[in-house]
This record gives structure tokens, C-alpha cells and sequence, in this order.
């Protein structure tokens, strides 16, 4: 989107050499008349004039329209002093800091493992790896095995998919601002950790990201996927969804309620991390 006066110039006639005199028959009227029509020519012409300028001046441009404020940026909670123990020495430190936060007894169950920091950063890069953290999260393990609506195919009962409720809900009762500031507050025990398995310039920033990008990118089935059973475990039929990674396929078994309750969480953590 884009974001025409023609002069008429007329040559003043010579005078004449002779000037006649008026004719004494001319009446006063008819000079009052030339005199009248001489005038309104001057006022048509500066009339004219003024038009003529009026259209020769460009048009103002438009003030620019106030554009709406950007969206404000998360902002990253600021590190608390807290007097931290050494890595090997935090379990204790670690489990007052989380039962704070939430006393739900699956989370509960987790705390009560060794090696709490360590645990949680092995688990995080696994996760990114697209591997289950099964050492990790053995203790959140169901009881019961998995069933399916059928001999032997048929999709996840939704009795199985009940199985992760509880682990769900653990995750869910801790509010995931309150989770960015602890994990910020002991962010130099998981650095610790992170450079003891083998990343002295890593940042574990990018490390939470990549995990869940890793959970993020697995799609969603529009109906419930068929899993067949092999001797000792159960695949998907669907060749997309047996190309998964483990940590991707065990998500798909978590239920697509207990799921989306999940990713909901890990995103108002990463935003709540001025990450997102």
C-alpha cells in the first residue's frame, strides 16, 4: 500500500502607440461595470492561486500508531542465601527443602532414597537422552503389572493407566514456582553433581530443556494405541509409536489424563525458570 495542475500562462498584449480618447457616449455605469468585473478577475485569480498552492503541498504522514507493549519476560527467582552442605553431605538438607514444599506420600517415598541430588541430575540427563530413569524412579514403580483389553493385543486399560495417578499427583502438590526457586537455591549441588558425571562446561539449564523437548515431542494419539504382547513385555503395534524412545513410550502409559497433568507441570516449571 503507498503509505496530479496545469499554469495557464497567458502573454500580456503590447501596448497600443495611440490611445483613443474615451468616446463621450460612454456612460458612467458601464466603467463602474469594467471596473467590477476587473476586480472580481483579481480575487478569481488569487483564488486560484491559493487552490493551486494548497494542492501542491504533500500530504503530513501519520503519526505512527503506539504499538502494544511486548510481553513482559519471565523472571528468574533470585538465589536465596542458604548455608548448603557439601554434595555428599545434602541428602538431609534436600529432604527438609522438599517436604516443606509438599508431604504427599509418593514424593515422600522418593526422598527417602540415597543420593537425592545426584539421582535427580542422572535422572534429568537420561530423560534428554530419551531413556526411562528406572534406577531413579524405582520406588515410584506400581505394584501391579500392566494390563491390557485383550489376549494378546489390544490397548492400555484405563485400570493401568490409574497406576500413575499417584505419581501424577506428587509432582502436581508442589507448586512449580515454589519448585524453580528450590531448584535455583541448590542449583551449585546439581552443578557439583553435573560436572562429576562428565560435564565440566555444561549448563544444566539446557539439560532440563532437552529433557522435556524430549517428552514435549511425544505425540499424541488421537485413539488409544494397541500394544501387543511379546514374551516378558508389550510393544505398540503402530510402527511410529514402536520407534519411540523408551522414555517416550513410557509416557503414552502414564494415561492421557495423568500426562497432561504431567506437562502442564514441567511447563509452568520451565516458564517459572525464565526458560520458557
Amino acid at each position: 500500500m503507498a503509505f496530479d495542475d496545469l499554469p495557464l500562462d497567458r502573454p500580456t498584449p503590447e501596448p497600443s502607440p495611440y490611445t483613443p480618447p474615451p468616446e463621450p457616449e460612454l456612460e458612467r455605469g458601464s466603467l463602474l461595470r469594467w471596473i467590477a468585473v476587473g476586480l472580481a478577475g483579481v480575487v478569481a485569480g488569487g483564488l486560484l492561486t491559493f487552490w493551486w498552492m494548497s494542492r501542491s503541498q504533500p500530504t503530513p504522514a501519520a503519526a505512527p500508531s503506539a504499538t502494544a507493549p511486548e510481553a513482559a519476560t519471565p523472571v528468574r527467582p533470585t538465589r536465596q542465601a542458604l548455608d548448603l552442605p557439601t554434595l555428599i553431605d545434602s541428602d538431609g538438607v534436600i529432604r527438609d527443602l522438599v517436604s516443606a514444599l509438599s508431604d504427599h506420600p509418593a514424593l515422600a517415598r522418593l526422598l527417602a532414597t540415597p543420593s537425592l541430588v545426584r539421582g535427580l541430575t542422572a535422572g534429568v540427563i537420561q530423560i534428554g537422552d530419551g531413556r526411562t530413569p528406572v534406577e531413579w524412579l524405582q520406588v515410584l514403580r506400581p505394584a501391579t503389572r500392566l494390563q491390557i483389553l485383550g489376549t494378546d493385543s489390544g490397548p492400555v486399560s484405563p485400570v493401568s493407566h490409574a497406576r500413575w495417578n499417584q505419581v501424577a499427583a506428587a509432582v502436581s502438590s508442589v507448586a512449580p514456582s515454589d519448585a524453580a526457586q528450590l531448584y535455583v537455591n541448590v542449583k551449585p549441588l546439581i552443578d557439583e553433581a553435573y560436572i562429576e558425571m562428565g560435564q565440566p562446561d555444561g549448563d544444566f539449564d539446557r539439560t532440563i530443556l532437552r529433557a522435556v523437548r524430549m517428552l514435549t515431542d511425544t505425540p499424541t494419539p488421537q485413539v488409544a494405541p494397541e500394544l501387543v504382547r511379546r514374551p516378558g513385555y508389550f510393544d505398540y503395534e503402530d510402527p511410529a509409536l514402536k520407534a519411540l524412545k523408551p522414555v517416550q513410550k513410557q509416557l503414552l502409559l502414564l494415561g492421557p489424563d495423568n500426562r497432561r497433568q504431567l506437562m502442564a507441570w514441567l511447563d509452568g516449571f520451565v516458564r517459572a525458570l525464565g526458560l520458557g
